[in-house]
C-alpha cells in the first residue's frame, strides 16, 4: 500500500524539536527502566535537567519519593496535560521561568496554563539546528508539512523564516499571543487556538459521566476551562480580530475532547449570528474524540471542521482504566461521522497526530486496525484527511 507524504493538521513542531534530545518513554513499562534512561539523559542535558516525554501512566505510576530520587528531571505524560518536576529541576528552572514553576503541581493551574508551560520547554530547547533536524525526521516518517498549534511569539516565526521552513508550516496562535505580534507576523498566522478542556490521559477532558474513582474529587467530570459566558466573549473578541485586515480572515481552532466540552463549544458557536460565524475563514474543533451523533449533526449544520487524530483511537485501550463504562467504544467514531452524518475526509474532516506519535506507521495501524470497527478508516479516507486539500486551504 502506497501512502503519499502527509500534512499533519495538528502538531507542535517547536516543542517536539526541543524533545529530540529528550527521553521517549512511550514504550517504557517500569519506573526502573525510565529512571535509567533519565539518569543517562541528565548527564548531557541542556540546563542539567533530564527531560522525558510520552510517559504512559497506565503502564506505571511515579510517586513523589521516586521522583525525588532522580537527578533534576521533568516528565511529561503522553497527553502533555500532566507534568512531573522534582525539586532539583524546579530550582534550576526558577531563574529561567520564574516563580510559576512552583505551580505546576496544581492540576487546575497547570490545565489552565498548559500553553505557557509547554512554551517554556519549547523555547528552552529551540534552535535552528533542532528545528531543521525535526523536520528532516518528519519527512523520514512520511510527513511533509505540519501545523504549529502553539505559536510562542514573533521569535518563533523568525526562526522558521531563517530555516526556510515556513512553506512547510501553518501557524495558530492564542489570542493574547496574536495581540503581541507585529502586523507582518500576524499575516503569517492562520488563526486562533483555544482550549476548552483537558485530556483523557490526565482525567481532565470534560465528559458527561464521572471518571471512575474520581466521583468525590473536585472535578469528577473533568474540567471546562471557561464558563459559557467567558467562552462566548473570547469567541466574539476573536471574530473582530479575524477581520482586522481586509482579505486576510483568520480561522479559529478550538480544543474540545470530551462530550461536555464539545457541547459547550457547539452551543457557543450556535449563539453567534451567522454573519459573525462567517467572519472566520474556518471554525475547527480539535480532537472531538467523544463527539455524539447529535453533536456531529449540529457541527455539520454549522460547517464546523473536525480536526481529529486517528492515532488517538488507541485511547480506547490505553485509557479504559479511567473511562466510564461504555465510553471506550464512543472514542473517535469515524464511521458514524462519515457514514451517518456525511463528514468528508479532506473537506470537513481532517487528520493530524498531535505528535503522539508523528508519522505514517502508527497512524495507519490505528486507522486500519483499531480497537473498534467504529474507528476504522479506509486508505482513501485516511489519505484525503491527512493531506492538503479542501477546507485546509479555505
Amino acid at each position: 500500500m502506497k501512502i503519499p507524504l502527509l500534512h499533519d493538521h495538528h502538531s507542535h513542531p517547536l516543542l517536539y524539536a526541543a524533545f529530540r534530545k529528550a527521553v521517549d518513554l512511550s514504550e517504557i513499562k517500569s519506573f526502573e527502566a525510565a529512571a535509567d534512561l533519565l539518569v543517562d539523559n541528565q548527564r548531557e542535558a541542556e540546563y542539567g535537567i533530564a527531560l522525558g516525554f510520552a510517559w504512559k501512566d497506565n503502564f506505571f505510576a511515579i510517586d513523589t519519593t521516586q521522583l525525588e530520587s532522580l537527578p533534576p528531571c521533568a516528565i511529561f505524560n503522553l497527553s502533555l496535560h500532566k507534568l512531573l518536576i522534582n525539586q532539583a529541576a524546579k530550582q534550576l528552572l526558577l531563574d529561567i521561568v520564574g516563580n510559576e514553576i512552583e505551580k505546576v503541581a496544581d492540576a487546575d493551574w497547570y490545565e489552565r496554563n498548559l500553553r505557557t508551560v509547554l512554551n517554556w520547554f519549547a523555547k528552552l530547547g529551540s534552535s535552528p539546528d533542532a528545528l531543521v533536524s525535526f523536520y528532516d525526521y518528519l519527512q523520514s516518517v512520511g510527513v511533509e508539512s505540519a501545523e504549529e498549534m502553539l505559536l510562542i511569539d514573533s521569535d518563533e516565526i523568525d526562526l522558521y523564516q531563517s530555516t526556510g521552513l515556513t512553506d512547510r508550516t501553518k501557524f495558530w496562535a492564542a489570542p493574547n499571543t496574536f495581540e503581541q505580534l507585529s502586523e507582518e507576523h500576524r499575516s503569517a498566522v492562520a488563526g486562533f487556538k483555544l482550549f476548552t478542556d483537558g485530556a483523557l490521559g490526565a482525567w481532565t477532558a470534560a465528559i458527561s459521566q464521572p471518571y471512575p474513582g474520581l466521583e468525590q474529587s473536585s472535578h469528577p467530570l473533568g474540567m471546562l476551562l471557561y464558563t459559557d459566558s467567558e467562552l462566548e466573549q473570547i469567541l466574539n473578541d476573536c471574530v473582530h480580530r479575524a477581520t482586522e485586515v481586509p482579505g486576510d480572515r483568520k480561522g479559529i481552532a478550538i480544543h474540545a475532547i470530551g462530550d461536555r466540552a464539545i457541547e459547550q463549544t457547539l452551543k457557543t458557536i450556535e449563539q453567534m449570528p451567522e454573519s459573525l460565524r462567517n467572519d472566520f475563514s474556518i471554525i475547527r474543533i480539535e480532537h472531538a474524540q467523544l463527539i455524539t451523533l447529535e453533536q456531529a449533526r449540529r457541527a455539520k449544520d454549522l460547517n464546523v471542521v473536525l480536526s481529529m487524530q486517528p492515532n488517538f483511537s488507541i485511547d480506547s485501550v490505553d485509557y479504559s482504566d479511567r473511562l466510564p463504562t461504555g465510553f471506550p467504544v464512543l472514542n473517535n467514531p469515524f464511521r458514524m461521522l462519515i457514514d451517518d452524518v456525511g463528514f468528508e475526509p479532506g473537506n470537513d474532516l481532517i487528520f493530524g497526530s498531535d505528535g503522539m506519535p508523528h508519522g505514517v506507521q502508527y497512524a495507519t495501524e490505528q486507522a486500519f486496525s483499531p480497537a473498534f470497527e467504529t474507528q476504522v478508516l479506509t486508505r482513501d479516507e485516511f489519505v484525503a484527511g491527512y493531506t492538503r486539500c479542501g477546507q485546509f486551504d479555505r
